[in-house]
């Protein structure tokens, strides 16, 4: 049953553009690991690809500079851009595309962030990965999860509130960490 969907899903977008063909065949994986259903990962999926796409259109560095999580519907926006125009334009464009019912704004106005920023936030967030990843009572890894300037936004969604608590203590258990947003549905 799972080979059919994903290659019944392959060849519904075989006529597509090499991104969409990623996305999907990503989606039909992903939906096998996930608390959510097939057509709510596509959906999800579509809404990502759609604003990455306005960004893109609207301006090269909304689509390099901004990070977009979709989690039925609600859209988390992370990332850091040099004017805070361009984080009022990145919400804008989310609240277009179809499909959207929240948008979580936590995009930063550009005051400094060097590289060593940057390499605090690639140690928390590989530190945090490979938490969530060795805990064998965290049974699939179905959480999405941004670092920005040592902040951590955990997204997702999950009927199972040992597993959101699990992955909440791992991310405290993080020396460096300033905050953690938890924006993880539980169902």
């Amino acid at each position: 049953m799972n080979r059919f969907v994903i290659l019944f899903v392959s060849f519904l977008v075989i006529g597509c553009g090499p991104t969409l063909v990623t996305t999907g065949a990503k989606t039909a994986v992903e939906q096998q690991q996930d608390d959510k259903t097939l057509r709510e990962s596509w959906d999800d999926a579509t809404i990502k690809l759609g604003i990455k796409e306005k960004y893109f259109s609207y301006d090269a560095t909304l689509f390099t500079k901004i990070d977009v999580e979709v989690e039925l519907g609600k859209v988390l926006l992370t990332g850091v851009v040099p004017f805070g125009d361009m984080r009022l334009e990145a919400v804008r464009l989310a609240w277009q595309q179809e499909g959207v019912v929240e948008v979580l704004n936590e995009i930063s106005i550009d005051t400094g962030y060097g590289l060593d920023d940057i390499a605090k936030d690639k140690f928390i967030s590989t530190q945090l990965f490979t938490k969530i990843l060795t805990d064998g009572e965290i049974k699939k890894f179905k959480y999405d999860f941004e670092v920005q300037k040592q902040i951590i936004y955990l997204f997702g969604v999950s009927n199972d509130q040992n597993e959101i608590n699990r992955v909440i203590d791992h991310a405290k258990s993080i020396k460096g960490v300033l905050d953690i947003i938890n924006y993880i549905q539980a169902r």
